[in-house]
């Protein structure tokens, strides 16, 4: 048995579909089982970003007040963030071009984000943004923590953490994409992010790490795999 109560040989054999579109047609991709939605073209991260999203943020959403930041606004998220915070909703990326499901606000971190006030946004949002951002980690989430409202959330995602190894930074400085691919295993990928990441996460004193609430029987029953994709619900003091 589990903590579920479920027994070990059954607790995935569940019927897998897709949470976002209700499509029940999941299929490899990159090698990896279940991964995208043949209808939404989601893939597992989105299924558990849809899920968290729902649980934390409906609390929060005002459509006349509350204030919601998000980068690299994902096609399949915005009718949900959209729906709930209306005008407040604010996409924003460096590379606006890339989504044409919304207007997107053209924003450079950390330049750009220097127009905010501090304390000014409810909730933050990046799903698989921050190995994309050339810098340190630190710099990088002590900047969104600085125009985040007290009692506001920050809700990310990266790749891993790896938590047998310390993160690897420093990918824009490779010379060629191939350096970035064997290092980082994405060409656009600047770091890789390991134990000492959920440290400082855990630890800073500006905030507290909230569990995300995902259980492995709940990414079985839309097709991701135990353990994959872990979201970090960060909540400012």
């Amino acid at each position: 048995m589990n903590s579920l109560g479920i027994p070990m040989s059954h607790q995935y054999q569940i019927k897998e579909y897709c949470n976002i579109c209700g499509n029940n047609e999941l299929i490899k991709y990159k090698n990896r089982p279940h991964e995208m939605c043949t209808k939404c073209k989601s893939k597992s991260r989105h299924r558990i970003a849809y899920i968290v999203y729902s649980n934390f943020l409906k609390p929060l959403a005002d459509k006349n007040v509350a204030k919601l930041l998000h980068l690299a606004p994902e096609k399949r998220l915005y009718p949900l963030l959209k729906d709930l915070f209306g005008a407040g909703y604010m996409p924003a990326d460096a590379n606006p071009s890339n989504f044409t499901h919304t207007k997107v606000l053209k924003l450079f971190f950390p330049k750009d984000f220097e127009i905010f006030p501090e304390d000014y946004f409810d909730v933050i949002l990046h799903n698989h943004v921050l190995e994309h951002i050339p810098g340190h980690y630190k710099d990088h989430l002590n900047s969104f923590f600085k125009i985040l409202k007290p009692g506001g959330l920050m809700i990310f995602s990266v790749p891993g953490p790896y938590l047998d190894k310390n993160t690897s930074e420093g990918g824009e400085h490779l010379a060629t994409d191939q350096e970035r691919v064997e290092k980082f295993f994405q060409k656009d990928h600047f770091k890789v992010f390991g134990r000492d990441f959920l440290e400082y996460i855990s630890q800073t004193p500006d905030g507290v790490l909230i569990p995300d609430g995902i259980t492995d029987r709940i990414r079985a029953s839309c097709g991701v795999r135990p353990g994959k994709d872990p979201f970090f619900i960060w909540k400012k003091n």
